[in-house]
């Protein structure tokens, strides 16, 4: 009896032990971490300490909760009951930047975006798209340009920019296809960052045709982001000079698409040309404010094979008007498609009762046996010494073709 009186002893002694493992576990699966700030939480473009309030449910004794962020800029400061500090550096990139702190209480888990805004020196609402355009191309990438043009004051009645505003321009990139028979072209959404390669894929900015100008002074995108949604544009732009501007703009997203409709598809070409030049003489000849917008124009003209003597022409030829300064004679620099300083004029035609005549930058061959104008793209201008300059083109016609290559010769500048 004694024996059996143990036996049920033991018997209720274990069933109470596994009746007591039963009401709860040591290791807080029962316990909650509950975000009591606001979230996604956004700080300030400063350094400092920012805070993560929070609350558990079902804290278990020695279990202690546990922080850790994604990104290095910013790091767990101190974990106390119910708050959480943590550091944010200084936010010098181009745009607002994001990261997340993750919690983890035992076997419980709860995350929070964190993001801080970007630097801002200047912001800027902007109005009008005007100056925008949809344009076809032929790269590599299958990408298509949308030169996004921001501004208050639109253009001038000759498309050029007025020289006391302000525009920023933004060539961006994106693999959707437009019909070639649409006239306007819908900016399509997503996040475009600055490809600085040359070579720009799906959203992407080419910073070659990205920048910001002010009183006709342009300058260039050292980093930017350009945030695309339905009726809204936001943009933070990281500019060379150390200036971060933030451009707004609200409205529509409807852009023209790029119709020859000048020097309706004149190019004779029908694919890519290009060139290597190394013997090549030129002329450049300032003609003064040829599109009366207080630039000094240089109208170059550039052979790469001529006689002075019997006139004798072969090979390539270009014709190019380069937007420089008033009081400038310095041609050198590198030049984008556009009316205003630093660009090139792109090429077009005059109807002469159904004779054309050919008007700004043009690429031909001796005889204009080809010829094609030079409608997009970059001329960049170097000096090798006193009476050689090199010239490399990365240009599309009207068509678009692209005729690249680079033109070394030897010539002289006059006053014309």
């Amino acid at each position: 009896m004694r024996l059996r009186r143990l036996f049920v002893l033991l018997a209720v002694a274990l069933t109470a032990i596994a009746c007591g493992e039963k009401e709860g576990p040591s290791d807080g699966a029962n316990s909650e971490i509950v975000i009591s700030s606001e979230t996604p939480l956004w700080i300030d473009s400063k350094e400092g300490i920012y805070e993560i309030a929070y609350t558990i449910t079902n804290r278990v004794e020695g279990t202690r909760l546990e922080a850790k962020s994604n990104v290095d800029w910013m790091n767990v400061y101190e974990i106390r009951d119910e708050a959480i500090s943590f550091i944010a550096t200084t936010n010098q990139e181009a745009g607002d930047r994001r990261g997340t702190i993750y919690l983890t209480y035992g076997q419980a888990k709860a995350e929070i975006t964190i993001y801080q805004h970007v630097k801002v020196d200047t912001n800027y609402s902007a109005t009008t798209t005007a100056g925008s355009i949809f344009t076809h191309c032929n790269n590599a990438e299958g990408v298509h340009s949308y030169r996004l043009v921001l501004s208050r004051d639109g253009l001038k009645e000759d498309g050029s920019f007025y020289a006391s505003s302000t525009y920023y321009v933004f060539d961006l990139c994106a693999e959707e296809v437009v019909s070639k028979e649409a006239t306007t072209a819908t900016i399509p959404a997503g996040t475009y960052g600055l490809n600085m390669t040359g070579e720009p894929k799906n959203r992407d900015i080419n910073y070659m045709y990205s920048y910001h100008t002010y009183m006709g002074l342009e300058t260039a995108f050292a980093d930017a982001e350009v945030i695309v949604e339905e009726g809204r544009i936001v943009a933070n732009v990281a500019l060379s000079n150390g200036e971060n501007h933030r451009v707004e703009y609200t409205g529509s997203l409807e852009i023209p698409v790029y119709n020859a409709t000048v020097t309706e598809g004149l190019s004779t070409l029908t694919g890519n040309h290009t060139f290597n030049i190394e013997n090549g003489v030129f002329v450049g000849a300032f003609v003064g404010d040829l599109m009366y917008n207080g630039c000094n124009t240089c109208q170059l003209f550039m052979y790469e094979y001529l006689d002075y003597e019997t006139g004798e022409e072969r090979g390539d030829q270009f014709q190019i008007d380069l937007q420089l300064p008033a009081s400038s004679r310095n041609v050198e620099g590198t030049y984008t498609h556009g009316t205003t300083v630093g660009h090139f004029i792109p090429g077009s035609a005059e109807d002469l009762g159904g004779q054309y005549m050919q008007q700004n930058s043009w690429y031909m061959t001796a005889g204009y046996v080809d010829f094609a104008p030079l409608v997009r793209g970059s001329i960049k201008v170097e000096k090798v010494n006193d009476t050689t300059y090199l010239f490399t083109l990365d240009t599309v016609d009207d068509r678009g073709n692209a005729i690249k290559g680079t033109f070394r010769g030897k010539g002289e500048f006059i006053d014309w």
